[in-house]
């Protein structure tokens, strides 16, 4: 696996991130998105570069110890690991959070949608406790399929009731995002050969794309524009 593509991802989540926050409010959220993203894979890359060089690190904390008061002691591998893999959980888990934020929040503000709002901010409750009782990846992947079917949903209510077809464009980069996730799953079952390169780095490569096309959505695209137009369409 080539874990300098998740240092990449975060690199290139930082850098969509300054550029929105340097923006209008209405890109604030956006940029929290990819704060988080960055965040997360740059966990993420900690947690296999440990798992990696698992040996190295356990004489490095061996070695810190030795050298520390033991009520500061540092936890074996196993726990130090166990906290890095929840944290890279958590982090993911806001940045699904932040990506229904940026297209559904002013959806629900406009349209009086007041239960949208609290099942966001409930799924993503229920997905922290889950991080906290169980360590599987499936976890992300059920939250992940929940955040996107439900952006697809407002998004197919947009285009067809209120005109905004812009919003195909977000449908298309969340099928992308889908597609990529059912092949990663694909691979890892052994289903579909993944050739030279590990399953992961075919997802982390789609990722980086769909960083781009994304922040590019955000400031050129017109998504943004079209959700702030909402206001005056339900006038």
């Amino acid at each position: 696996m080539i874990i300098s593509l998740n240092y990449a991802i975060f690199a290139m989540a930082l850098v969509a991130s300054i550029d929105l926050f340097r923006r209008d409010a209405q890109f604030k959220s956006g940029a929290i998105h990819f704060l988080l993203f960055a965040l997360a894979a740059l966990f993420g890359g900690i947690a296999h570069h440990m798992h990696l060089e698992k040996a190295d690190v356990s004489q490095f904390i061996r070695l810190i110890n030795l050298d520390i008061n033991r009520e500061f002691a540092i936890s074996s591998f196993k726990y130090v690991y166990i906290r890095v893999w929840l944290v890279t959980f958590l982090l993911i888990g806001l940045t699904e959070y932040y990506f229904m934020k940026v297209f559904l929040y002013p959806v629900a503000e406009q349209f009086n949608f007041h239960w949208l709002k609290t099942l966001l901010m409930a799924s993503f409750a229920v997905f922290a406790l889950c991080s906290l009782l169980f360590s599987s990846y499936s976890i992300v992947v059920i939250y992940h399929l929940f955040t996107h079917v439900l952006v697809i949903g407002f998004s197919l209510f947009l285009i067809f009731k209120k005109g905004l077809t812009i919003f195909w464009l977000l449908i298309a980069m969340v099928c992308l995002n889908l597609l990529a996730g059912a092949v990663w799953a694909l691979m890892a079952a052994g289903s579909i050969p993944s050739g030279a390169l590990h399953y992961n780095d075919w997802y982390h490569l789609v990722i980086m794309l769909f960083i781009v096309i994304l922040h590019w959505a955000l400031t050129r695209g017109g998504l943004i524009e079209s959700l702030g137009k909402l206001a005056s369409l339900n006038q």
